[in-house]
């Protein structure tokens, strides 16, 4: 039973999140005057269909994701208002469309994440007797928000650089204590053979108000992503798939989610969600980066692609991904099976 709602729930979040891209490319296309024959959420044969004006909506069985389908999809010569005969930028526009609803996607999600669960901070664990800490007014239970420069939002991705001590002859923290922010500059002193100030602290998981996630979110998906660009560049430029998972990860790491809790599901659907964005816009003939590439180059030679070199260019990156995919979930099975 456990497996069953693991993958149900991996459907619908990642449903949600491939609809939610579709809607861009939708509403831009829309809004750019390119004509949208179809809006589907799921794949097989129709089960319920209603039009809003010259688009078909319908609803499919196969719930894994959705399409948009444009008239060039169904007609074999160009019609009026065809996404062949937009403009580049239009095009452009519509393609960018979809990683970037994914995008916002993300930060509205963190938003709510951050505020109603929160992130690990820094707090202060423990007090020396006799420190410059304590002569100073440190008490156990601050949360530090500010150390030597350095803002302390997220406690495992803020303290390494703050701890650094070198060249300076006192430390310069921000406290908050009841509400209140208490900055403090406390002088270091030789203990244990370093120099320190007398403290030491301990990730706590506390939420932030509302206007702190907001402007955090951002800073919460730029760390994400820089993660997420990092570990890319070690599957395709230094061949590292250890850390990279496929669906069969996925559909774990969600499973484990729903365990933890709403707050931790709309947390791992704001970083599946950038994730998927990246991943889309890599320039990989199929994706939406492919695409992006394509009209480049159309703009630097003012002439498109051939459909043919299209066509080819778009079945190679699609067998690579397939080939891809399919190595990871050979991975995925021999990460559980060891264990």
């Amino acid at each position: 039973m456990q497996i069953v709602i693991m993958v149900v729930a991996t459907v619908l979040l990642l449903s949600g999140l491939i609809v939610v891209h579709e809607f861009g490319h939708y509403l831009v296309a829309k809004k750019r005057g390119i004509k949208v024959v179809e809006f589907a959420i799921g794949f097989g044969p129709r089960l319920i269909k209603w039009y809003r004006g010259e688009t078909e909506f319908s609803i499919r069985p196969i719930l894994f994701g959705g399409f948009v389908k444009f008239p060039d999809d169904v007609e074999e010569e160009p019609q009026e208002g065809d996404f062949r005969s937009a403009s580049l930028k239009s095009k452009a526009l519509t393609i960018v469309a979809g990683p970037a609803m994914n995008v916002i996607l993300a930060i509205v999600l963190a938003i709510v994440f951050l505020t109603a669960m929160g992130e690990a901070q820094a707090v202060i664990a423990d007090v020396q007797q006799g420190s410059p800490a304590q002569e100073a007014g440190l008490m156990e239970g601050d949360a530090i928000r500010e150390m030597n420069g350095q803002n302390i939002d997220f406690f495992y991705y803020d303290t390494i650089d703050s701890q650094n001590a070198e060249g300076r002859e006192s430390m310069t923290i921000t406290v908050e204590r009841d509400g209140e922010r208490i900055e403090l500059e406390v002088p270091y002193a030789e203990i244990n053979g370093k120099k320190a100030v007398g403290i030491s602290y301990g990730p706590e998981l506390r939420p932030f108000s509302v206007g702190e996630s907001f402007g955090l979110s951002f800073k919460w998906i730029g760390i994400k992503t820089g993660e997420i660009l990092n570990a890319l560049g070690g599957v395709f430029f230094r061949g590292e798939v250890e850390n990279v998972g496929g669906i069969v990860a996925t559909t774990v790491v969600v499973g484990q989610a729903v365990q933890s809790g709403l707050a931790t599901v709309i947390m791992l659907a704001s970083l599946i969600s950038i994730n998927l964005a990246i991943v889309n816009l890599l320039p990989i003939p199929a994706l939406d980066g492919g695409k992006l590439v394509l009209y480049a180059i159309e703009g630097i030679r003012r002439k498109p692609a051939s459909e043919r070199l299209e066509g080819v260019l778009n079945l190679a990156g699609f067998v690579l991904l397939i080939g891809l995919s399919v190595f990871l979930v050979f991975q995925d099975v021999g990460r559980l099976v060891a264990g």
